[in-house]
């Protein structure tokens, strides 16, 4: 899409230039933002520990509502207006601007991939905590609440709008952002996810497919299997076959990603021991960095799924679970330019650890921000801790990477709504 366009989609927004970044450090020397920033300093050991309180509620992606009723429950005693829970527990708030400037979200997720029973007990080594979910999204779906709390300790005013959103089942194909998007009524200028390490920026969205293969047949007795269509087998076959598919060389530059790749995450069916299974199922979880190579790598997943079936004698159904249509997406360089991303840039090199390395922004995306990007939304994922091992039990973070992080997310509020 051409600058013009984008300039269409802005219409709050007149000064817009490419590449311009609208964060100065001397915004941080206000009275109000100085209160708020230090603000965040006198709290450090009580956002900690209610991060590891937070941590220890599930929130299994579905299963959300606990953490979504502790998180309703922060945000109204916030300087927020039109406080919602909707029909998929999203949980969003307004913080209101004086008028004239952008309409800014900032989005955490509630939920995450770890199933109902499992031990959230969470375990503190030095500045070290571990426990699952601890980083993804837990950090920083604490770093956004706290962001809020302290620009009202702080009394700051900006002249564009707030929304606070922790968004339901992301880790379900961003199901929660996508009704957000569409259904709440709310079209904002800027859409921030902040789901990462504070180490990235992601500035675009990686091509996903995710499906759900079923296979059926009238199942028999184990005495009677012999011969007998197998979902069990065709399914065993199909998984195969898709791990066989080719994949191109892995792209460079992805901080330590190997895209594309093909996964199957779950696989299921059967209820006893003594008999063939009238149904078996698996899902796919398709990324590219691109729509072609996408596109036949879905295709090829699909025939390799369907040929099983056939293969095998058995019923076959594939469920969509997951495609984005990309088609209304803003340019590469307009997406990288734009002042979404280039404050997020400078903020978050603004307050990273010191001696490390700068950080790069990167055309890849896999958060919430990846269904603004497609709708056109100019957009960007970042993060507030330094957290490593995500969907693993071993997952930890940084304890005092928050409180940096916290006060990046000020700043970059207030440059993105005070311009």
């Amino acid at each position: 899409m051409r600058l013009c366009a984008l300039l269409v989609l802005l219409p709050l927004l007149p000064s817009l230039r490419a590449g311009t970044n609208w964060f100065l450090p001397s915004m941080l020397e206000k009275r109000e933002v100085r209160r708020a920033l230090q603000s965040v300093d006198s709290r450090a050991s009580t956002i900690v520990e209610e991060w590891i309180r937070l941590t220890e509620i599930p929130a299994p992606s579905g299963s959300e509502q606990a953490r979504a009723a502790y998180i309703r429950a922060a945000i109204e005693k916030l300087h927020l207006s039109e406080i919602r829970t909707d029909e998929v527990l999203n949980v969003s708030g307004v913080r209101k601007g004086t008028g004239g400037g952008p309409t800014v979200v900032f989005a955490a997720h509630l939920d995450t991939v770890f199933p109902s029973g499992t031990p959230l007990r969470v375990k503190r080594e030095g500045d070290v905590l571990r426990a699952p979910g601890i980083g993804d999204d837990t950090s920083n779906l604490i770093a956004v609440l706290e962001m809020f709390r302290a620009l009202d300790r702080g009394d700051v005013r900006t002249r564009g709008d707030l929304i606070f959103l922790a968004t339901a089942r992301e880790e379900l194909g961003l199901l929660g952002a996508k009704h957000w998007l569409e259904s709440s009524g709310y079209k904002p200028d800027m859409f921030i996810a902040v789901d990462l390490s504070s180490t990235q920026v992601w500035y675009g969205a990686l091509r996903i497919h995710q499906f759900r293969f079923f296979y059926t047949a009238p199942g028999a007795h184990t005495m009677e299997s012999r011969g007998a269509p197998s979902p069990a087998r065709a399914v065993a076959q199909a998984i195969s076959d898709v791990y066989r598919i080719p994949l191109p060389s892995p792209a460079a530059g992805l901080d330590g990603f190997q895209l594309p790749v093909i996964n199957v995450g779950m696989l299921g069916g059967g209820t006893v021991f003594n008999a063939v299974p009238r149904e078996a199922w698996f899902t796919v979880d398709l990324r590219s960095l691109d729509t072609p190579t996408a596109d036949r790598l879905r295709n090829a997943v699909l025939l390799a799924a369907r040929r099983a079936a056939e293969q095998e004698h058995v019923g076959f159904r594939a469920e969509r679970a997951l495609s984005i249509d990309y088609s209304k997406a803003l340019s590469r360089a307009v997406r990288l330019n734009h002042p979404v991303v280039q404050t997020a840039l400078a903020t978050s090199n603004y307050f990273r650890k010191p001696d490390t390395p700068r950080i790069e922004p990167m055309d890849a995306g896999s958060t919430d921000a990846n269904i603004a990007v497609s709708m056109g939304i100019p957009a960007v994922a970042i993060g507030a801790v330094r957290q490593s091992m995500p969907h693993r039990l071993e997952e930890h973070a940084e304890a005092g990477s928050i409180v940096p992080g916290i006060k990046s997310l000020i700043a970059l509020a207030i440059a993105l709504t005070s311009h």
